[in-house]
């Protein structure tokens, strides 16, 4: 039964114990910087220090996927748009992400 100032249309469960689920912003990214250890990339919004993200690299229509710690923010100034330079370092990568670095690192240079 809801209680008087309920005004959700459907019915909730509760769940118990830990219940494992992701977010995605999908935002894309400006990547200034790119090694295997981490990333200096350029987004629109704040990313908190600390957090951990998922990363996507889209290499030839292909995901490759790695968790980056944020380790420093920083506000770009600009006219009329809020943008930031966020540091990250990666933790973990998969071997897909790893190709598509050196791909891109080879491409660079």
């Amino acid at each position: 039964m809801r209680s008087p100032g309920d005004r959700r249309s459907r019915v909730r469960y509760e769940v118990f114990g830990p219940f494992w689920g992701t977010f995605d912003a999908g935002n894309p990214v400006c990547v200034h910087n790119l090694s295997h250890q981490g990333a200096l990339i350029e987004a629109d919004q704040p990313l908190a220090v600390e957090s951990v993200q998922s990363v996507c690299l889209m290499l030839d229509g292909q995901p490759a996927l790695a968790d980056a710690r944020v380790r420093h923010l920083e506000p770009v100034p600009s006219n009329d748009q809020h943008r930031y330079l966020v540091g990250v370092e990666f933790l973990s990568m998969t071997a897909a992400f790893q190709d598509a670095v050196d791909h891109l690192m080879a491409y660079r240079a």
